[in-house]
């Protein structure tokens, strides 16, 4: 069988395809704004064409591929958007979230076999959850037809709270049905490493760090905490007395930042490659 290819929208650090490739497919191609995000998928994955643009992108330059992927933005659906300038409530109406329709645009030119998305849970319940319905008929009006479930990223082996909906679609084809079953009970899957300790206590989380109230760079969402330090809390202590003994700058520079809004907004690969798992045995 040749090797399954996935195409890439709003690739951001490439989350999803590191998670696709990782299950064994090739990424044929990304499309990615940010400059920054592109030179680390350039360093990456230099056998994908890079694209800026989703608005240019179609059947005129985007090869076939097997699978699409896209984290299509949220900033006009999630509730930290809400927060700031009202923004939230605009749903799919809105200049960023509304970028969706170019994915229904490229679906209709492209016609991958299957189609993944991912966005915020609160796509389920932004104005009164017509924008969700509108994201299903758009889908179906494009013969795509499969399910939606929501994941947490804590079952897949990463230490964090990180529940997002993934929608798994194929063109006039369901996807495996094993998608909407876990081989285990969550609680059986390790949510972390063996080398770290879990539960953590409270005090062995960073906090108060200079993204601590940057929504767009804060991975925990629900809280103030960002995890900075592998060795926990007494690092952060021994930071301090460096910074106050020998003059070495304490907490977090602009690159530090850009790395921190790059990962807070990637797509968790483990989930990523779970998904893509299921869907090579179907091919």
């Amino acid at each position: 069988m040749p090797q399954p290819t996935i195409g890439s929208l709003f690739a951001g650090i490439g989350g999803f395809d590191v998670g696709f490739e990782n299950a064994g497919y090739r990424t044929a191609w990304q499309v990615e704004l940010n400059p920054v995000n592109r030179a680390v998928l350039a360093d990456r994955f230099p056998h994908a064409q890079q694209f800026e643009d989703v608005r240019q992108c179609g059947a005129h330059n985007l090869c076939p591929v097997d699978v699409l992927t896209g984290g299509f933005p949220c900033q006009d659906i999630s509730i930290a958007g809400a927060n700031r300038n009202n923004q939230g409530k605009r749903g799919l109406r809105g200049e960023r979230s509304g970028l969706f329709w170019e994915v229904i645009r490229i679906l209709k030119e492209i016609q991958p076999r299957w189609v993944v998305l991912e966005n915020v849970v609160n796509l389920l319940a932004v104005n009164d959850s017509e924008d969700f319905e509108t994201v299903i008929r758009a889908l179906a009006d494009c013969g795509y037809v499969g399910f939606w479930r929501v994941l947490n990223a804590q079952y897949f082996g990463v230490p964090q709270q990180r529940r997002r909906i993934f929608l798994v679609a194929g063109h006039r084809q369901m996807p495996p049905m094993e998608l909407l079953a876990d081989a285990a009970p969550v609680d059986a899957i390790s949510p972390a490493s063996g080398s770290i300790q879990w539960p953590r206590p409270a005090d062995a989380w960073a906090a108060n760090t200079l993204l601590a109230d940057n929504a767009p760079g804060r991975i925990t969402l629900g809280c103030t905490t960002f995890v900075a330090e592998p060795n926990r809390w007494d690092q952060m202590v021994e930071r301090q007395r460096a910074s106050e003994d020998d003059g070495l700058c304490l907490g977090l520079d602009e690159a530090n930042l850009a790395e921190a809004f790059a990962s807070g907004n990637a797509v968790v690969p483990q989930i990523a490659e779970w998904i893509a798992r299921k869907l090579v045995s179907a091919l």
